[in-house]
């Protein structure tokens, strides 16, 4: 098979989608963090997800059982249904924080007038170089730019991850699911 494989280690398949962080009372090698978190930040951290990768999940022979291929459909379907909740997830939060961008223009706006206004007064011809520059030319502008940064960052720049996670969403939507049988290491 073509493409890059996003590989993740589990003991059980059940650990693709929720693990309990107490077994790490037990096990040194408890994980505590589901696997489809960590497929997903690897695919978050590649320049670009391929056409023909796909996820590979190891588990040990006691986790696969008898039917390889029950198995690998299971997991198959659960990480759609993961990616499909997240996906979910990923549009509400992006709706708030545009929600979000244009209340801030609210209070944005006159606060970026007030700036411009004061700063403008301060840049007449007579009022001392000093205040001039520190006024008019600082802290007045400073405050009207101030006014406007928070609610542009959440219009245009705060969403730029979201949209990336919900195109690599997309992505994993579509990726094949291979389960391959790994040997556990004897205990000892």
């Amino acid at each position: 098979m073509s493409g890059t494989p996003v590989v993740v280690h589990l003991r059980r398949p059940g650990d693709l989608v929720a693990v309990d962080p107490a077994l790490l009372l037990e096990d040194d090698d408890a994980r505590t963090v589901p696997g489809a978190d960590e497929v997903l930040d690897e695919l978050l951290t590649r320049r670009r997800v391929g056409r023909g990768d796909r996820v590979v999940v190891t588990l040990p022979a006691a986790g696969v059982g008898p039917d390889r291929a029950a198995t690998e459909a299971l997991l198959a379907t659960t990480l759609r249904r993961w990616c499909r909740r997240r996906l979910e997830g990923t549009e509400r939060e992006a709706a708030v924080l545009h929600r979000q961008g244009w209340a801030s223009l609210r209070p944005g706006l006159p606060l970026f007038l007030i700036g411009l206004l004061f700063s403008t007064d301060f840049l007449a011809p007579d009022v001392p170089e000093f205040f001039q520059n520190l006024l008019g030319n600082g802290v007045f502008l400073v405050i009207a730019w101030v006014g406007l940064w928070y609610p542009l960052d959440l219009l245009f720049f705060a969403r730029l991850p979201l949209r990336r996670q919900r195109r690599v969403l997309d992505a994993l939507l579509a990726m094949p699911v291979e389960v391959r049988v790994r040997e556990t290491a004897p205990e000892g």
